[in-house]
């Protein structure tokens, strides 16, 4: 990696781990603030390099683990971080009905992982609805997190990356 690259990653880490802890400041939604967050990984895929974007998730999350609440930095770790790298290799099929499928899958492994997680080993209440209930709403809001983080990538790529 160049200088460049790691500097970049180190900035990217810095604004991950700020954008994270503003959920303990501000009484935003979670996921608001999880999707910010998820940005970041594409930005250093799109700026820098795959190794960038590893650097930044790994570091994120370590730095995280021992700076940030255990829920927030878990949901990190096991979905929102590392799902920019996910949905880069996922959306190079460019076949959008198999890309929605692989990512309803990859969604799903990761939401009984983190439900079993959070529920056994966290005891954290996740939700007071049926499990069934709650599955069914979690596929909705998965579906309108991505969409709302490719239009993210977007805006990105058409406002801040082209003036930088």
């Amino acid at each position: 990696m160049k200088a460049k690259e790691i500097t970049l990653s180190a900035v990217l880490i810095a604004l991950t781990l700020i954008i994270l802890y503003l959920n303990l400041i501000f009484p935003i939604s979670t996921i608001s603030i999880l999707t910010l967050a998820s940005l970041l990984i594409p930005v250093a895929l799109i700026r820098g390099s795959m190794k960038s974007a590893i650097l930044v998730y790994i570091s994120s999350s370590i730095i995280g683990f021992f700076l940030l609440p255990i829920n927030i930095i878990l949901l990190y770790i096991l979905f929102f971080g590392i799902y920019g790298i996910v949905k880069y290799f996922i959306e190079k099929i460019k076949n959008i009905p198999l890309e929605i499928l692989l990512k309803l899958i990859f969604f799903n492994m990761i939401f009984f992982i983190s439900f079993f997680l959070f529920k056994s080993f966290i005891a954290i209440q996740i939700t007071k609805l049926p499990l069934g209930i709650f599955w069914i709403l979690a596929q909705v809001v998965f579906l309108v997190f991505d969409y709302a983080l490719s239009l993210l990538i977007t805006f990105y790529l058409e406002r801040i990356h082209t003036k930088l």
